[in-house]
């Protein structure tokens, strides 16, 4: 047992090597447009209350009643901040198929090399599973922080007699994007974030069936992926189908949720673990 706890913390931190440069990447790119917003929406919008109160020879009251008053959420709610969670999601979603296939690239395939390996084979499958999360909670991680040194940022640049009375909390739990990716509820965070990781097992499984059987194995995996997604749904289906919507209660629906995740995670570890072992061949 620790010698295969081991074995994946090196293989977790020989991917996390090979990631470092993306995932840095993504982190710049969502601090550098965070940051254009919290100084460049603010400014840009002081510049358009000033410019009309001079112009047309307006009071504050007059300016606020014509621009309203300017908030974090108009921040949260821009594209300089969805934008980045969409490219961190995009990008670490596209990394998860990348991570497997570049090492079949090349002459000398480094795949061959990395199952030759005298280590357990799901422990690669695991360190891979295990870096695309971490990467995810950086992106997280990092959002949380930029959000927090942005407020007072925002506050200072507005003047307060057109600064809405809202305060960092608030303006999250108004956008509806950041229930999903910040925990601000522990038990949705919890949802959210064990739904991404069965999708991921079973994006990892339907690599697996193409590395195994080729084209066979992609038709494999469309139909295994389809079959699962519909066994997911169907719980949320059963009132329609029974053509009785007070057959299951709100959290008898959530426990069968949880139950169907629970088992098509664990058939595809297992399919997965039958495949890396058995049926890819050095």
């Amino acid at each position: 047992m620790k010698d295969t706890l081991k074995d994946l913390l090196k293989l977790i931190n020989f991917e996390l090597n090979r990631m470092s440069k993306f995932l840095y990447g993504l982190i710049a790119f969502t601090l550098i447009s965070n940051l254009i917003a919290y100084i460049l929406l603010p400014v840009r919008f002081m510049y358009q209350v000033n410019e009309y109160m001079q112009i047309n020879s307006k009071t504050i009251e007059q300016a606020v009643n014509m621009f309203g008053r300017y908030s974090f959420f108009d921040i949260t709610n821009s594209l300089f901040l969805i934008g980045p969670i969409f490219v961190g999601i995009t990008g670490l979603f596209f990394y998860s198929i990348f991570t497997w296939y570049h090492e079949w690239f090349g002459k000398n395939t480094f795949a061959y090399r990395l199952l030759l390996l005298p280590v357990a084979r799901m422990n690669i499958f695991f360190s891979k599973l295990i870096t695309v999360f971490i990467g995810i909670f950086a992106l997280i991680a990092t959002q949380m922080i930029s959000l927090a040194i942005g407020f007072p940022i925002v506050s200072m640049i507005v003047d307060s007699n057109f600064l809405a009375n809202i305060n960092l909390m608030e303006a999250i739990h108004m956008n509806l994007t950041y229930h999903y990716i910040l925990p601000l509820n522990f038990w949705m965070f919890l949802a959210i974030n064990g739904i991404g990781l069965i999708l991921l097992i079973l994006l990892f499984t339907f690599i697996l069936m193409e590395r195994s059987f080729g084209i066979k194995g992609i038709i494999m995996g469309v139909v295994y992926a389809g079959f699962a997604l519909l066994v997911i749904l169907f719980p949320l289906f059963i009132p329609n189908i029974l053509q009785n919507y007070y057959i299951l209660y709100h959290s008898e629906t959530i426990l069968l949720e949880v139950l169907v995740f629970t088992i098509v995670g664990i058939v595809s570890l297992v399919t997965s673990r039958y495949l890396i072992n058995h049926k890819i061949t050095v």
